[in-house]
């Protein structure tokens, strides 16, 4: 089976109480193997409790709702990221990976009947209203979220440009609700910042990767022919921020990696249907010259940022400082339903480099270091392996060792694992507050140029 649609990195069937409306869409769905006599059973169970429902309910519910909500049930038991969007969701999706939408600018993911924040995004209004990483949004507009579906939530948050939406959030640490008004704009996603910074090896191209549109790939390579006409000079590595980025498009993060990797595998997909089975290898174009480069992570680091952050790590490109990503190895590809949506539906698990999926694992750092001297909240460290219904790593078990990795320079030893009591609270306008950023500038100064050995496949 080739599956057509686009690769993510997160109709329906025609139900009637007769048994003979069903032959065609049956057939379609198991090919040569026949439905059995329970799956005939099974259906005409649900006709029965359709039936039942329009029949005996309080109210006459709409027959377009009970057919939406049972196929998003019947999508989401399956794992956390397959979902059936309708033409307005589907239409919506398309213009949010295209990099302009209209909005708060709030990546949101539900967890536990709960819809969490898992970042807002730089110059949004989330961002500017101060809502912040493992907020959980409670109520939108005085209604509350708990059971409110992902897709629902988010068609709630979005709206007309100028029109106010009050969320009501429940934060770590503090006891009473959180209310906020924003105003809605419509959302143009800055997805790459870069500025030079200074080390003691000389200046340092920083670039942050806010997610994978359909623009990452050309926006970074802009950002690294700009900051090489700012250095006026050589410049010594690069440092990119992949921390909070919740990932997007798989080929995006195919060609981001290229950017980087000279020789050797980018990563791999591997589902159902082995004809459908994958694999992306660099095409010898490092846009750095081979500069030495630093990767930024935290727990908030999924999906195509993971492909990235183990392509370079891997390949030995890069050393990843932060802290373990989420662990998204699932693979979502969009199948449009004509004139009745798409499906986001998980075909495949990704593996990196090593051959190993990372699935429900992350990333872990070469050197490891949080950006608070506090103890991480728990629920606020959300990963994969928590979600509902999350596939667990296919191998059962954690990843087989890997080629040697870079070595890590003597300034590695001298890193702390946090910063200390007396850190200056972090604030995204001024670097020197920003303790990880700090100690990958250390690390990154210590650093030689990349080698050419890459791992083995």
């Amino acid at each position: 089976m080739r599956l057509r649609g686009g690769l993510m990195l997160g109709g329906v069937f025609v139900v009637g109480l007769a048994a003979g409306s069903l032959t065609q869409p049956l057939s379609r769905a198991f090919g040569d193997n026949a439905p059995s006599d329970s799956t005939y059973q099974q259906l005409s169970l649900f006709g029965d409790i359709l039936s039942q429902i329009k029949q005996n309910y309080v109210i006459d519910p709409p027959t377009d709702k009970l057919i939406y909500n049972a196929a998003n049930g019947m999508l989401s038991g399956l794992d956390p990221h397959s979902s059936y969007m309708n033409a307005q969701q589907y239409s919506d999706m398309q213009v949010q990976t295209s990099g302009q939408f209209g909005g708060l600018g709030l990546e949101v993911t539900e967890a536990s009947g709960l819809l969490k924040v898992i970042t807002p995004i730089d110059g949004t209004p989330g961002q500017k209203a101060g809502i912040k990483p493992g907020d959980i949004i409670v109520e939108i507009d005085g209604h509350a979220t708990e059971g409110l579906s992902l897709d629902d939530a988010v068609s709630k948050m979005r709206g007309a440009p100028g029109t106010q939406i009050t969320l009501t959030l429940k934060r770590n640490g503090v006891n009473t609700p959180v209310h906020v008004t924003l105003t809605r704009e419509i959302i143009k996603i800055d997805d790459v910042k870069s500025k030079l910074l200074t080390s003691t090896a000389g200046p340092v191209g920083y670039i942050r990767l806010d997610s994978f549109d359909e623009n990452a790939d050309a926006h970074i390579r802009a950002a690294v022919k700009s900051l090489n006409k700012q250095a006026h000079g050589p410049i010594h590595g690069y440092i990119l921020d992949l921390r909070d980025n919740p990932g997007g498009l798989l080929d995006q993060a195919v060609a981001v990696s290229d950017d980087f990797v000279t020789s050797g595998e980018i990563v791999s997909t591997h589902g159902r249907h082995s004809e459908d089975d994958q694999a992306w290898y660099a095409q010898g174009n490092d846009i750095t010259n081979g500069a030495p480069i630093v990767v930024l992570t935290n727990s908030g680091t999924a999906s195509a940022a993971e492909i990235v952050t183990a392509a370079l790590q891997q390949n030995r490109r890069a050393l990843v400082l932060g802290t373990k990503t989420f662990g998204k190895g699932s693979v979502q590809t969009i199948i449009p339903i004509d004139n009745e949506g798409a499906l986001r539906l998980t075909t495949a698990l990704y593996f990196t480099p090593s051959g190993k999926s990372i699935q429900d694992y992350g990333v872990t750092p070469n050197v490891t270091v949080a950006d608070s001297a506090t103890p991480e909240d728990s629920f606020a460290q959300l990963r994969e392996t928590d979600l509902l219904h999350a596939f667990t790593n296919p191998t059962q078990q954690k990843a087989a060792s890997l080629p040697p990795p870079l070595p890590l320079p003597p300034v590695a030893a001298s890193i702390p694992s946090k910063p200390p009591a007396n850190w200056p609270k972090f604030d995204p306008t001024k670097p020197a507050t920003d303790f990880q950023l700090q100690m990958a500038l250390k690390l990154i100064a210590d650093m030689k140029p990349a080698s050419t050995t890459t791992a083995a496949n």
